[in-house]
């Protein structure tokens, strides 16, 4: 049985912010090549069938680069049967093509945030009462955010959102597992994982616990296959309250 956990690790996207909007725009404008000026950047066509199919490969991403392959994906009509008919579109293109797809997003996200601040931070929202939630851990040094973001980027959402988040509490795992980044950080110490892709999880974790966040960009049949999962009115209860006991529901 495990001990009761001493630290608290929250994925970002999808967990604490639903960022969905800024991916589909800022990989729309990478694969598009517009330059990013101080003109107000151009609306991606309104195509309701388009967006539907990249939203709906949303579950298989891992990385920013993967946002400009889930383009390919909905310019050829198609959505990927699961994530290893995803990762085969991924390793098709290889890793120095993928390299310059992040090098692309990177380099317009970072013009936004210069150029057109509040749009780029206003495509990014929290998910409702995350704000309190955060707030609420702002001081604990043992309430930590793992992300295949910069973690530049996420202090500055969260501090548009007024979360004063301390930059070095925000990490960005890069193509490293998380489970074993927190075994890194944390040792053997007990500790809880909040994401909401499935495969960064391990139930058997003999010291981290893992919980998928059912609010989030979960992939189809992830909830049937979790043996824990929250709810986003569950995990904000356990986030505000971490390390004591989250309230008993009712």
């Amino acid at each position: 049985m495990r001990s009761d956990p001493q630290r608290l690790y929250l994925d970002f996207d999808g967990v604490l912010c639903d960022s969905l909007e800024e991916c589909f725009r800022s990989s729309w404008l990478a694969r598009a090549g517009v330059p990013i000026g101080p003109d107000l950047p151009p609306e991606p066509p309104v195509d309701p069938a388009y967006r539907r199919r990249f939203d709906a490969c949303r579950p298989f991403i891992r990385s920013g680069e993967d946002y400009l392959v889930v383009h390919e994906w909905a310019v050829e009509g198609r959505i990927p049967a699961d994530q290893g008919e995803f990762d085969a579109s991924l390793g098709a293109k290889g890793d120095e093509v993928l390299a310059g797809f992040k090098t692309k997003i990177y380099a317009v996200r970072e013009r936004l945030l210069e150029d057109h601040h509040e749009l780029w931070l206003s495509w990014n929202p929290l998910y409702p009462g995350m704000v309190r939630a955060l707030a609420a851990q702002v001081d604990n040094p043992e309430v930590w955010i793992l992300s295949t973001k910069k973690a530049e980027f996420i202090a500055e959402i969260l501090r548009y959102h007024g979360v004063a988040w301390p930059l070095d509490r925000i990490v960005y795992t890069g193509p490293r597992k998380k489970l074993d980044l927190i075994g890194e950080l944390s040792g053997a110490r007990p500790t809880v994982l909040i994401d909401d892709q499935i495969d960064h999880l391990d139930f058997h974790h003999p010291s981290c616990q893992s919980f998928l966040a059912l609010w989030g960009y979960i992939s189809p049949g992830a909830a049937g296959l979790a043996q824990a999962s929250l709810t986003l009115s569950q995990a904000l209860d356990r986030i505000s309250s971490f390390p004591g006991s989250p309230r008993p529901a009712g």
